[in-house]
């Protein structure tokens, strides 16, 4: 059955008249009427009757027909209309992962946010992920893009978008002793045990420990590695430790955990996005546009 066989046999029962259904069809009306003929052909069943000196009228097969007939046309038009959606990414899902510590920096909440305003029909996923966990999940296709930390090196097929750049902080037990200081200078960090997260035993954080044993004159004492940056403090809150959490942590209020700034050390850790650069999921790629939106009003502010 074609479709422009149920487009014609809609046309004529609503307009009664093979001539106005043809005209608005722009066919011939001896081609509007073939295909009504070829219609009921492959169903066995007339469904038009041609009165000679009357109008057509729809036989009580065409009066059912006509309302499947219809449905169809509809749902026909419907799929379609998701197709062009579809190519254009205005509809489809998108699967996004992040660290914890990507959480509480505001960059995920913009750019979900922005998914959501965005008047499209995007569904997004979202899961909490590791980093090593996401760079797998990114490269077997289970994830779409994904939050992290900065790394020096990606990937080859994976390409990365600076989201925000914040500085880091040292988080205290509340009752340390350079609890009290306003900000805290790197050499009276020599006698501390850091706490860092396990995924990021090369990179970032751990760099930061090694400048600021560099700064301060001291060989860095590392506290077996967590989970994450929550796992981090809170052995912090239970006295086990001090952590170089990103600044946006500090809104992690957990009881008996202080921050304070370094004295003499800036140290810059970075929030990326990452995703496949070959990725041509319409869907995907309007999320890609999203995260290079969030990036560039991060930089603009």
């Amino acid at each position: 059955m074609e479709l422009r066989w149920l487009t014609s046999f809609v046309a004529v029962a609503e307009d009664l008249h093979f001539g106005r259904a043809a005209e608005r069809l722009h066919l011939a009306p001896s081609a509007l009427s073939a295909q009504i003929r070829a219609l009921e052909s492959h169903l066995g069943v007339r469904l038009v009757d041609r009165g000679r000196r009357s109008r057509p009228r729809l036989t009580g097969a065409g009066e059912l027909f006509l309302v499947e007939a219809g449905l169809t046309l509809a749902q026909v038009a419907r799929a379609q209309a998701v197709g062009r959606r579809a190519g254009r990414g205005e509809v489809g899902r998108a699967e996004i992962a992040y660290v914890a510590s990507a959480a509480f920096s505001g960059v995920l909440t913009q750019v979900l946010s922005a998914c959501a305003d965005d008047g499209k029909d995007l569904t997004v996923g979202v899961r909490e992920l590791e980093t090593p966990a996401q760079l797998e999940a990114l490269a077997s296709g289970t994830i779409d893009v994904g939050f992290l930390r900065w790394r020096p090196t990606y990937p080859p097929d994976l390409t990365a978008i600076c989201l925000l750049a914040e500085e880091v902080v040292l988080a205290l037990p509340e009752g340390h002793r350079l609890a009290r200081l306003q900000a805290v200078p790197a050499s009276e960090l020599g006698a501390e045990t850091f706490v860092v997260p396990h995924f990021d035993e090369q990179h970032d954080f751990r760099d930061h420990i090694r400048r600021l044993a560099e700064l301060g004159g001291f060989s860095p004492r590392l506290a077996p590695p967590v989970k994450d940056f929550i796992a981090a403090l809170t052995l912090v809150s239970g006295g086990l430790g001090v952590a170089l959490p990103p600044a946006s942590l500090r809104c992690v209020h957990l009881p008996g955990v202080v921050y304070r700034p370094l004295a003499d050390a800036r140290l810059i850790t970075r929030l990326v996005g990452v995703h496949r650069r070959q990725d041509t999921s319409p869907a995907v790629r309007r999320l890609i546009r999203l995260l290079s939106a969030a990036a560039d009003g991060k930089a603009a502010a």
